[in-house]
């Protein structure tokens, strides 16, 4: 009974976070509970179950979420931003870069390898959740 209410509790909290592994782990969770009920296993048995379903179904979810990437596929039409000049502040971490635009720093990359520098200009092409993405501009030397 314990599996089918861990089920429930996870599957509640899944609702407010929309990441779908605790959707995985609350159906791993029913399933050992269904076990439990039908086949009356061990909690032993029940939570080496639930593990391995677990499992399983965590990474068919990281290799569906691979297959289908959440990047924005809008048009620049569908955005006032599209096209728009940023200015490249700082390389960061990773591909990341510090950008000014609009009057605040954002973070961006670049969507093709490309040889930036802090101070060039760079247009954006898109954007992936608040990073957005860009195209080196043909006049890359800003001067202010």
């Amino acid at each position: 009974m314990i599996w089918c209410i861990l089920a429930l509790v996870l599957f509640v909290i899944e609702m407010f976070s929309g990441t779908f592994y605790l959707l995985v782990i609350s159906a791993s969770f029913l399933s050992a509970g269904l076990a439990e009920w039908l086949l009356h296993t061990s909690n032993n048995t029940n939570a080496i179950l639930a593990t391995f379903f677990s499992l399983i179904g965590i990474i068919i979810v990281r290799v569906w979420q691979k297959k289908h990437p959440r990047e924005n596929k809008a048009k620049a039409s569908d955005s006032p931003d599209y096209g728009q000049i940023v200015i490249l502040s700082k390389p960061l971490t990773g591909d990341l870069w510090q950008v000014q635009y609009r009057g605040t720093i954002w973070q961006a990359r670049f969507t093709q390898p490309t040889h930036a520098k802090a101070g060039d200009t760079a247009h954006i092409i898109s954007h992936n959740g608040n990073i957005l993405n860009l195209t080196l501009s043909a006049s890359t030397n800003h001067q202010e």
